[in-house]
């Protein structure tokens, strides 16, 4: 598991629901501590496809984050465009979700 020490920082987590007439609809935020690392980067989402990441969240392993979910940090919403697991040698050690701009 990742150090509490080293996720200092507080983040909203707002599942995606699914879509409806007037936009995304997501469910009731979930706050959790995490490490906000602000990176720019390009990512990859389909062969198609690609996009501009403003950041980087680094969460525990028991955190439930999936593509497409909003996060709020600091007052800023992101989009999650990628989560990956963090593998340890016995266990899943973390989570490393990569943040683009939430536009709406």
């Amino acid at each position: 598991m990742i150090p509490t020490a080293l996720l200092r920082e507080t983040v909203s987590i707002e599942p995606y629901g699914g879509e409806s007439s007037v936009g995304p609809v997501y469910e009731p935020a979930v706050t959790c501590p995490a490490r906000v690392e602000r990176t720019h980067r390009l990512v990859r989402l389909t062969a198609d496809e690609v996009q501009a990441a403003e950041a980087t969240l680094y969460l525990r392993g028991d955190v439930s984050i999936a593509t497409g979910d909003r996060v709020t940090v600091g007052g800023r919403k992101y989009r999650v465009l990628s989560v990956e697991a963090l593998d340890g040698l016995l266990r899943n050690e973390g989570l490393r979700a990569t943040l683009g701009r939430y536009e709406r």
